[in-house]
């Protein structure tokens, strides 16, 4: 039986204020004052309308906070929630940086195109979708939406990303054009743009106009720090061997200005050993490895020259150093072939044979997956160490993934304050929306509000109360518990709660924790008949009769005049095993309300349990004229008629009657399938068996009559199985129910 919840009245808080102040006026507080004002005065449409736009924004600042934390996939979690509360251009961007940032890029792409659809004139959804193409090297579409961005809302970023897009599409003088006319927005020329336009130009193939850039940030400031370096870079690239000399000088003036940089110290013993100035080599490459030891490529380079010195000590040292590097480094495959090819010279040389051997084939299997000649490897591994200079010269206007971002710790402070006053904002608001569809009867979108609205801020003030009330109302007990139990913690003396969990706890099963609940109520229970039945069936379950009798007669006693009250303890008695009890408080019941709804029901259950099928018959006849559509009274009239063996017809026709009602009613099939095939009607009784056995797969009563009948039928292997079936079920420790159907209730 389906007991009724126990009615009480759900108490609706007020709006709560916000715990904390926001540091300033914005759309967000507007919406939030907005929401207050709605729902204190009952406009209970437009406060729904102004908490989800607050969800829509907060969940969007959440989004994005966690996108500069470097935690993409949450981001992308938070964002895709904001969009179904406020799904616009903004939100479609960010959600697109998400995706893009965890390498998503084709669903970056998606949602970019998305926000242009929702506002053309969102010039960052054109920003992002042209750094998406940037990124996917599709230059071509890139263009039209950084060309877009520049009309829209022209910033540098966006400019020299578009210069970088015209110099991949080999549209130089549009690229110089566009980098004058930023050059020009400055008060005064500036060095460090020239630099960036250097970089923008070496990096897409123009060594020459990036050489001449570098040369005019030295012409504006000949002290600028890194024109030096990227100048001698440049030219060590692409200048030849008898330009090796130009750009050592450049080096050394790099270091004149900047001593302890590594990468100045790096290039200046690279270009000194490309020369065969193995000396100057060897003491700036030391310096570089004492100012940055972890970098793989200066030990190569140092173990190079010291070789040609015949310092081989040192330079097995060097490039022992290099290979152990190298292991953690997926980038240096190049460097690696030169590396151990160079080591295996070395140990040769010593007399190593074996050892020298090994090394030189790893180099000979690395050699395989380069074609490379050993000018461009060289170069290569050059190139590789500049990517890693700071700025990325090779991909300086893209949006990096990354899988560890590095926040200023007082950044980091800042976020640590705004996300717990973000979600006190969110819970707020899911917990505003929940209590209007309360109070608009939408119980199921209410509890999912409930949910979210603890899943940002679990300790919401009056939110686990009206959280648990609901979904015990609801019949959600599994779901009312947890909130439940969290309140009475807090708040032990709330009895309207602890009842609530107590029952509760008795629906889920959990008699233990109902017992200990309810126990508070002991000394006062007969008052609430339906509370006691909790309680005594909670300690029927934990076979603790001998505490639940008494309790059980004081019910009893006091409630002989009160039909309701009475019901719930004549239940109880039926479950203790109490037949004749039972059927004696029920029939006080009827007396006290003779259509009081399953009281006949009971009776006849409580008789069948005594053996008394023909006093059983007339309640459950009597039930029927209650409620005619009552399956389980038919069956169990029908039950009446079959232990006595009396009106077969009347049987067949209550048994039909019940399936009627009730198609699965496995029960109801079995004995009308054994009736059949006692009558010979051995297909009808298969038929009959089979959606039964279907019905309840694991009473092994019908297999065992299922078997009979298909045995009758000459259908061996069908009767072997059922048999089977049978017996392996017999064999089990599951409990089946009888035929007497004396599980329902």
């Amino acid at each position: 039986m389906r007991f009724k919840f126990l009615l009480f009245i759900l108490l609706f808080s007020a709006l709560h204020l916000f715990a904390q102040n926001p540091p300033k006026t914005d759309e967000l507080q507007q919406h939030i004052s907005a929401a207050e004002t709605y729902q204190i005065s009952g406009d209970l449409d437009n406060a729904r309308i102004e908490n989800r736009a607050i969800l829509g924004i907060g969940l969007q600042r959440i989004g994005n906070l966690l996108l500069e934390e470097g935690k993409y996939a949450e981001a992308i979690k938070i964002l895709n929630k904001s969009i179904e509360y406020q799904d616009n251009a903004s939100n479609r961007t960010n959600l697109a940086v998400g995706y893009l940032r965890s390498n998503q890029l084709e669903k970056a792409i998606e949602e970019a195109r998305k926000a242009i659809v929702l506002d053309d004139k969102y010039a960052s959804a054109h920003y992002i979708l042209g750094n998406i193409y940037f990124t996917k090297e599709d230059y071509q579409s890139a263009l039209p939406e950084l060309e877009r961005v520049m009309v829209l809302a022209p910033d540098f970023e966006a400019a020299r990303a578009l210069g970088i897009t015209y110099l991949h599409l080999k549209q130089l003088d549009r690229a110089r054009l566009l980098f004058d006319e930023i050059q020009s927005t400055f008060k005064k020329e500036s060095p460090e743009v020239h630099i960036l336009f250097g970089q923008a130009f070496e990096q897409t193939n123009y060594p020459l106009e990036a050489e001449r850039s570098f040369k005019r940030a030295l012409a504006v400031n000949p002290k600028q720090i890194k024109a030096n370096f990227f100048l001698g870079y440049v030219i060590l690239q692409h200048g030849g061997s008898d330009r090796l000399g130009e750009a050592a000088a450049a080096f050394e003036k790099e270091l004149e200005i900047s001593p302890n940089d590594y990468f100045a110290n790096f290039f200046a013993g690279a270009g000194a050993s490309t020369e065969n100035k193995h000396q100057v080599a060897i003491k700036y490459l030391q310096k570089a490895a004492q100012i940055d030891p972890a970098r793989s490529e200066v030990y190569l380079f140092l173990g190079q020259s010291q070789i040609e010195l015949n310092d081989l000590g040192s330079a097995e040292k060097n490039l022992r150093k290099a290979v152990e590097l190298e292991k953690n480094d997926i980038k240096a495959k190049s460097q690696a072939r030169r590396t151990h090819f160079l080591l295996g010279r070395l140990l040769l040389r010593t007399n190593r044979k074996e050892e020298g051997e090994k090394e030189l084939a790893i180099a000979q299997q690395l050699q395989k997956q380069s074609l490379d000649n050993a000018r461009s490897e060289i170069n290569q591994i050059l190139g590789q160490v500049i990517a890693a200079q700071s700025g990325k010269p090779t991909d300086a206007n893209t949006i990096v993934s990354e899988e560890k971002v590095s926040l200023a710790q007082e950044r980091k402070t800042e976020i640590g304050k705004i996300k717990p006053y973000l979600a006190n904002i969110l819970a707020q608001s899911f917990h505003n929306l929940a209590v209007i569809n309360v109070q608009k009867g939408q119980i199921p979108e209410a509890l999912e509000n409930f949910a979210s609205a603890s899943n940002w801020k679990f300790d919401f003030p009056g939110l686990d109360r009206n959280w648990g009330i609901i979904s015990f109302r609801a019949g959600q007990f599994k779901t009312a518990v947890e909130p439940l139990s969290r309140h009475l913690k807090t708040t032990p003396n709330d009895n309207l709660i602890r009842q609530m969990l107590g029952a509760s706890y008795h629906f889920v099963g959990e008699y233990a924790k109902s017992v200990e609940t309810l126990k508070p109520f002991e000394s006062i229970l007969t008052t609430n008949a339906e509370l006691t039945y909790f309680y005594v069936i909670s300690l029927v379950q934990l076979k603790r009769n001998g505490e639940a009798i008494p309790i059980l007669n004081k019910l009893s006693e006091v409630s002989q005049t009160n039909a309701e009250s009475l019901f719930y303890a004549a239940q109880s008695f039926m479950i203790l095993g109490d037949y004749e009890r039972s059927a004696k408080e029920f029939k006080t019941v009827i007396a006290l309300a003779p259509n009081t709804p399953k009281a006949n029901y009971y009776v006849g259950q409580s008789l069948i349990r005594l053996n008394r099928f023909d006093q059983a018959e007339a309640f459950f006849t009597r039930e029927l004229e209650i409620n005619p559509s009552d399956y389980l009274a038919k069956y169990h009239l029908a039950l009446t008629l079959i232990e006595r063996k009396v009106e077969l017809e009347k049987t067949v026709s209550l048994l039909e009657e019940t399936i009627n009602l009730k198609y699965d009613y496995g029960d109801a099939r079995y004995q009308l399938g054994k009736i059949l095939l006692e009558k010979g009607e051995v297909q009808k009784a298969i038929d009959q068996l089979e959606i039964a056995s279907n019905s309840d797969p694991n009473k092994d009563f019908i297999q065992y009559q299922l078997s009979i009948a298909y045995r009758r039928a000459a259908r061996k292997e069908d009767a072997d199985r059922a048999l089977k079936r049978y017996q392996d079920l017999k064999a089990s420790t599951r409990k089946v129910d009888s035929p007497m159907g004396n599980n329902e209730e």
